[in-house]
């Protein structure tokens, strides 16, 4: 077998592999091999600054007065029995 951890070769438009294409690489009949497909993967993107744009500009009041009503809604909720 080949020395490296691992080597390509191209399947055929019929679905098959040259037997010369193997054997380049040290594949004799009979050898076992072990198939792993490459599949295509979507570029990673970034999260930094993804939503840059996409949400609106809040003020230090209306943030403020969105945790007040935050605080009252938790107040005022239902209450649950202890378990």
């Amino acid at each position: 077998m080949s020395a490296d951890p691992g080597f390509e070769v191209v399947v055929g438009a019929d679905g098959g592999i040259a037997p010369e294409e193997l054997a380049r690489h040290g594949v004799r009949p009979g050898a076992h091999l072990r198939i792993v497909a490459r599949t295509a993967r979507p570029p990673i993107r970034q999260a930094y600054g993804a939503l840059r744009g996409e949400l609106p500009e809040v003020s230090w009041e209306e943030f403020e007065a969105a945790s007040r009503l935050a605080v009252e809604d938790v107040e005022s909720g239902p209450t649950h029995p202890d378990r």
